[in-house]
């Protein structure tokens, strides 16, 4: 994750700046930290994900919160629903395995993809996660803060699903 990341977006900006703020010196910031007074501007564009402990030492990722944007980009309210029922596929898996990876780095993770849907035009966006942590060390929730972006002139500027 680089700094022009954070920076593709003024929203990515807003909460990388938001969160180190709140950040307790040289820990990760936790969901303790965040007051949704103090960022009502991204509400509606934000996503919060839950990261659970399995049995086997996995994790497993449960969406706790989708903003009303976030839920017209996806198409639907997946709230309480788990990724890995929500995500299929090998774009589900290379999500799954990015967050994952997070828990490790403890580094925000862009992303800029299309959201398919039957029945309704594709839309096209971008987000960015940001790890949080209540102990400030070990990584238990993602916040996510998404954006969608315009519809490419020609299939050759469709962002790619990365």
């Amino acid at each position: 994750m680089t700094a022009s990341s954070i920076d593709q977006n003024p929203r990515f900006r807003r909460l990388a700046d938001y969160l180190a703020a709140k950040a307790p010196p040289g820990k990760l910031p936790g969901r303790q930290h965040i007051d949704p007074l103090e960022i009502p501007d991204l509400l509606s564009w934000i996503m919060l994900i839950d990261v659970l402990p399995k049995p086997a030492g996995e994790r497993r990722y449960r969406i706790r919160l989708m903003g009303t944007e976030v839920v017209a980009i996806q198409g639907a309210d997946e709230t309480g629903k788990y990724m890995e029922d929500v995500l299929t596929g090998d774009a589900g898996a290379e999500i799954v395995h990015h967050c994952d990876e997070m828990l490790l780095s403890h580094e925000p993770y862009y992303r800029r993809g299309v959201v398919a849907t039957t029945g309704r035009e594709h839309v096209h966006y971008e987000r960015i996660a940001f790890p949080l942590s209540s102990d400030g060390e070990r990584v238990d929730m993602l916040i996510l803060v998404f954006a969608k972006i315009e519809k490419p002139a020609s299939s050759e500027g469709a962002p790619p699903a990365s």
